[in-house]
Protein backbone atom coordinates (compact mmCIF):
# COMPACT_ATOMS: atom_id res chain seq x y z
CA UNK A 1 0.00 0.00 0.00
CA UNK A 2 2.03 3.03 -1.46
CA UNK A 3 5.63 1.72 -0.50
CA UNK A 4 4.54 1.35 3.08
CA UNK A 5 5.35 -1.45 5.61
CA UNK A 6 3.20 -2.43 7.56
CA UNK A 7 5.22 -0.55 10.84
CA UNK A 8 4.91 2.42 9.47
CA UNK A 9 1.24 2.05 8.47
CA UNK A 10 0.85 1.41 12.57
CA UNK A 11 2.57 4.45 13.45
CA UNK A 12 0.40 6.73 10.89
CA UNK A 13 -2.82 5.15 12.73
CA UNK A 14 -1.27 5.77 16.01
CA UNK A 15 -0.01 9.36 15.52
CA UNK A 16 -3.94 9.80 13.88
CA UNK A 17 -5.65 8.45 17.23
CA UNK A 18 -3.11 10.88 19.30
CA UNK A 19 -4.02 13.56 16.66
CA UNK A 20 -7.63 13.12 16.38
CA UNK A 21 -9.45 10.84 19.08
CA UNK A 22 -12.82 10.47 18.98
CA UNK A 23 -13.57 12.43 15.59
CA UNK A 24 -11.52 9.82 13.82
CA UNK A 25 -14.30 8.35 12.06
CA UNK A 26 -15.82 11.87 11.07
CA UNK A 27 -12.50 12.88 9.74
CA UNK A 28 -11.84 9.58 7.66
CA UNK A 29 -15.40 10.36 6.30
CA UNK A 30 -14.53 13.68 5.17
CA UNK A 31 -11.03 12.78 3.79
CA UNK A 32 -12.61 9.87 1.76
CA UNK A 33 -15.57 12.30 0.02
CA UNK A 34 -12.84 14.90 -0.27
CA UNK A 35 -10.84 12.23 -2.20
CA UNK A 36 -14.20 10.65 -4.44
CA UNK A 37 -15.39 14.08 -5.22
CA UNK A 38 -11.19 15.12 -6.67
CA UNK A 39 -11.54 11.71 -8.89
CA UNK A 40 -14.97 12.59 -9.96
CA UNK A 41 -12.73 16.67 -10.49
CA UNK A 42 -10.26 14.87 -12.71
CA UNK A 43 -12.63 12.35 -14.75
CA UNK A 44 -14.31 15.46 -15.80
CA UNK A 45 -11.87 17.65 -17.18
CA UNK A 46 -9.92 14.64 -18.59
CA UNK A 47 -12.86 14.29 -20.44
CA UNK A 48 -13.86 17.63 -21.37
CA UNK A 49 -9.81 17.80 -22.59
CA UNK A 50 -10.47 14.79 -24.79
CA UNK A 51 -13.46 16.10 -26.35
CA UNK A 52 -11.84 19.34 -26.51
CA UNK A 53 -8.93 17.86 -28.71
CA UNK A 54 -11.45 15.61 -31.07
CA UNK A 55 -12.88 19.71 -31.83
CA UNK A 56 -9.18 20.78 -32.61
CA UNK A 57 -8.57 17.75 -34.69
CA UNK A 58 -6.20 15.89 -32.55
CA UNK A 59 -7.19 12.53 -31.70
CA UNK A 60 -6.68 12.14 -27.68
CA UNK A 61 -4.27 10.22 -26.12
CA UNK A 62 -5.52 7.11 -24.41
CA UNK A 63 -5.78 6.61 -20.90
CA UNK A 64 -6.64 4.28 -18.45
CA UNK A 65 -6.99 0.47 -19.47
CA UNK A 66 -7.46 0.82 -23.13
CA UNK A 67 -3.66 2.44 -22.77
CA UNK A 68 -2.32 -0.03 -20.84
CA UNK A 69 -3.89 -2.63 -23.51
CA UNK A 70 -2.40 -0.72 -26.53
CA UNK A 71 0.68 -0.69 -25.09
CA UNK A 72 0.17 -4.77 -24.63
CA UNK A 73 -0.43 -5.55 -27.50
CA UNK A 74 1.84 -3.15 -29.80
CA UNK A 75 4.63 -4.97 -27.22
CA UNK A 76 3.17 -8.13 -28.13
CA UNK A 77 3.88 -7.48 -32.12
CA UNK A 78 7.48 -6.80 -31.76
CA UNK A 79 8.66 -9.72 -29.56
CA UNK A 80 8.83 -12.79 -31.68
CA UNK A 81 7.96 -15.49 -29.58
CA UNK A 82 9.80 -19.21 -30.39
CA UNK A 83 8.22 -21.80 -32.34
CA UNK A 84 6.56 -25.32 -30.68
CA UNK A 85 7.69 -28.03 -33.35
CA UNK A 86 6.75 -30.73 -31.34
CA UNK A 87 9.14 -34.42 -32.29
CA UNK A 88 8.51 -36.17 -35.28
CA UNK A 89 6.33 -39.31 -34.43
CA UNK A 90 7.29 -42.69 -35.14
Amino acid sequence: MFGLGPLEVVVIGAIAVMLYGKRLPEVGRTVGKTVGELRRQWTTLASELDVAAHIEGRTPRPTGRSARRATADSDAALTATPRFDPPPGE
